[in-house]
């Protein structure tokens, strides 16, 4: 599995070529921030318009946890993000987690916990899934927990990898088979997606 991870590496180059706050060795808690409500935006929906979201938030001092989730009501955010669709569920859902960032003491407390209690919290969240809490956890927590998405499921597939398409399963593959390592995680889940999408459309532009 190492070897099929250093041939896209080669063919790609470092994914932070294509995804610079995502892929970041170093980031900020603002940008950890902006990952996660983007990572959010960004679902069902393209980049593009889930960047015109994050512009909208950003030019108006919004693009926050704290200050999300001192909204009386998640309605509140629906003129901002409405270019991401989905603007009946999804400013719930950006509130829901926002709060959880909060109640928790904020992104260095929640990277200090154990990573199936942050996961456990999160999955308690309407709409968030394994995906979407795995995602939370890899990029902007920092915890070492390999991604299943359909990318990930098709490139499996067509590389003759395994048979196994249930999220389980999928992920147990991708950790027995790899060692438990963040970078490679981080990269090896970029790099799937990039070669399926390929190098233009994988770029990320980022507020």
């Amino acid at each position: 599995m190492i070897k099929t991870y250093g041939k896209l590496l080669k063919e790609f180059g470092d994914p932070k070529n294509y995804w610079p706050q995502w892929c970041a060795k170093e980031k900020g808690i603002t940008e950890r921030e902006k990952i996660i409500i983007g990572m959010i935006l960004v679902q069902r929906t393209s980049w593009h318009n889930a960047n015109i979201a994050l512009k909208n938030l950003r030019a108006n001092d919004l693009l926050s946890t704290a200050k999300i989730a001192k909204f009386r009501s998640p309605k509140k955010l629906i003129p901002y993000i409405r270019s991401a669709g989905f603007y009946q569920s999804k400013p719930q859902r950006i509130f829901d987690v926002c709060r959880l960032v909060v109640q928790s003491g904020g992104i260095k407390s929640l990277m200090k916990k154990p990573d199936a209690k942050v996961r456990e919290e999160l999955l308690l969240i309407k709409g968030v899934g394994q995906e979407t809490a795995d995602t939370i956890l890899l990029y902007p927590l920092d915890k070492p927990i390999f991604i299943i998405d359909e990318y990930t499921r098709r490139w499996t597939e067509r590389m003759d990898l395994t048979k196994e398409k249930r999220y389980e399963k999928l992920q147990s593959f991708f950790h027995e088979n790899l060692k438990r390592d963040l970078k490679i995680y981080r990269n090896f889940h970029a790099l799937i997606i990039i070669s399926q999408r390929g190098r233009e459309k994988s770029k990320m532009e980022y507020v």
